[in-house]
């Protein structure tokens, strides 16, 4: 049986007189000969999202995790957050572990912060395995999005807002429409959600994707250097990102890439419709192996 895995930190200078306090975990065997995975979270996620995935494929592989810079339990500092700010915690990670290549397994924003990273980094990726990708939108988001989006943006309601939202209940109402098996929506998850929003300075990061969205975009790396091989996996039940209208934008940007819609998931794929996305996971890895 394999181990419960330990909590591991390390601290990460992201800027010249700026550090952050990281946690990560490991699992499965040092001495694998495949190469390793690293699963990066969504917005909002941690760690503890994976825990129906990571222990499916740990007696095989050398896998790491971790929470990402104003997430999870990661430290939170009022910093400017985006897209380039996780690839660089992926890029110092890999320093830290002396990683010389990975299989990147990321879901919605740690997908997003995946391509950016295999995008300057395409030599340390062998593979991309993108559950319902963020960074690409198209005309998917609807009128009302946009101004909900712009309210949460300015100062003063983006504070309100977070405050009315940073409880179980409103994580609850946040959860429940990024899930189709609405029983997967239980009071743990809810909690697992709750707990970083009261950590200090979690204001900065939970809103950051509403008040500088273009830092959450990948527009920017038209064409995308990585051309190694990636896969899309999708959520058919998606209504934030459906997928008959982004999965065609990010096979513009990633042109080699396959892509999966799997029935009755909604935006959290992984977790939301697990055994689906893991013999996915798995039939991928066994093509690469």
């Amino acid at each position: 049986m394999p181990k419960s895995p330990k909590d591991r930190w390390f601290i990460w200078q992201f800027a010249e007189g700026q550090e952050a306090k990281i946690r990560y975990q490991e699992y499965g065997p040092a001495d694998s000969t495949s190469t390793p995975l690293l699963f990066v979270h969504g917005y909002g996620g941690m760690i503890e999202h994976w825990n129906l995935n990571i222990p499916a494929f740990e007696e095989k592989h050398r896998i790491y995790a971790m929470d990402l810079i104003g997430f999870g339990q990661s430290e939170k500092p009022n910093v400017r957050y985006s897209l380039a700010l996780f690839a660089a915690q992926i890029e110092a990670f890999l320093h830290l572990k002396k990683l010389d290549r990975i299989i990147l397994v990321g879901h919605s924003m740690g997908a997003a912060s995946g391509i950016l990273y295999a995008h300057h980094n395409p030599r340390k990726v062998r593979a991309l395995v993108l559950a319902n990708p963020s960074g690409l939108y198209g005309d998917s988001m609807d009128g009302m999005a946009k101004v909900f989006f712009g309210l949460v943006g300015s100062p003063l309601i983006g504070e309100v807002l977070f405050a009315a939202f940073a409880n179980p209940v409103g994580v609850s109402q946040s959860l429940a429409p990024t899930y189709y098996n609405q029983k997967k929506v239980d009071l743990n998850l809810i909690n697992q959600f709750a707990r970083p929003l009261q950590d200090r300075g979690a204001i900065f990061s939970y809103l950051s994707p509403s008040r500088r969205p273009n830092d959450f975009l990948l527009d920017s790396i038209k064409p995308c250097n990585f051309k190694g091989a990636a896969w899309l996996v999708w959520g058919a039940e998606d209504t934030a990102l459906p997928p008959h209208r982004i999965i065609p934008e990010f096979q513009e940007l990633l042109p080699q890439a396959g892509a999966f819609i799997i029935p009755k998931a909604a935006h959290c794929i992984h977790h939301d419709a697990h055994e689906a996305f893991n013999a996915r996971l798995g039939k991928i890895l066994d093509q690469l192996d």
